[in-house]
């Protein structure tokens, strides 16, 4: 009897350690623990404060600025994005474009499109790991890239003050290495889209940078 009595007091403790521990702790992302109260973020959390986000945007071949302004929208689901591009001549292009969830852009005028491609593929790439929600916490892995035959961890490797040219912003980065490189995101909760990125390629080369030179958002929490 008192040994029946001790089994059923031990699984009575293990069941409460055990509720205690999913209490404090989250589920596992890619096998990993990590806490609930960490925050999670998601490309396009923010864009209901309506901000405007100004960039340098580089690649191999062009450099221009983008600004990147989030109209309100009566949809989460269908944003839409008023864009000022400064391709380095008199040549200012606007462009009023809806995006859905996965934020791919339609309706973009001739004149637009080879701008929309770089965009596509430097400031809004972070869509095709980010649509769902990542933690933003030191440790936690946000998905695999593979180069050739290599897996390559994406996982957020610190959290620190980035320096812009407006000022200071707390941030995550996101990092993966390729070759000898470390490509680098930089990802501010609350703001749609990352602030900064450092991307190269096999050789080492710079494949493309950008980074936040200007932000207004004042209806957003924690930029006031």
């Amino acid at each position: 009897m008192t040994s029946k009595l001790m089994l059923g007091v031990g699984i009575i403790a293990v069941c409460v350690i055990s509720i205690l521990w999913f209490t404090h702790f989250g589920g596992s992302q890619n096998g990993e623990v990590l806490p609930r109260q960490a925050s999670q973020w998601h490309i396009g959390k923010g864009a209901q404060y309506n901000p405007v986000m100004q960039y340098d945007v580089l690649t191999n071949s062009t450099k221009f600025s983008a600004k990147i302004q989030f109209l309100p929208a009566t949809n989460p689901g269908n944003q839409t994005l008023f864009v000022q591009i400064n391709p380095n001549t008199d040549n200012e292009i606007e462009q009023t474009v809806p995006i859905n969830i996965v934020y791919d852009f339609n309706q973009v005028s001739d004149k637009a499109k080879p701008f929309f491609a770089i965009l596509d593929s430097t400031v809004f790439s972070v869509r095709d790991i980010t649509i769902e929600n990542k933690y933003l916490v030191k440790g936690a892995t946000w998905g695999d890239m593979y180069i050739h035959d290599i897996k390559e961890e994406i996982k957020v490797t610190d959290h620190s003050k980035v320096s812009l040219k407006f000022g200071s912003l707390d941030s995550y980065i996101i990092s993966y290495k390729e070759g000898q490189k470390e490509n680098k995101l930089w990802i501010v909760d609350n703001l749609p889209l990352p602030v900064k990125a450092e991307v190269y390629d096999l050789s080492g080369n710079l494949q493309y940078s950008y980074e936040l030179t200007s932000l207004s958002a004042p209806l957003t929490p924690g930029f006031s």
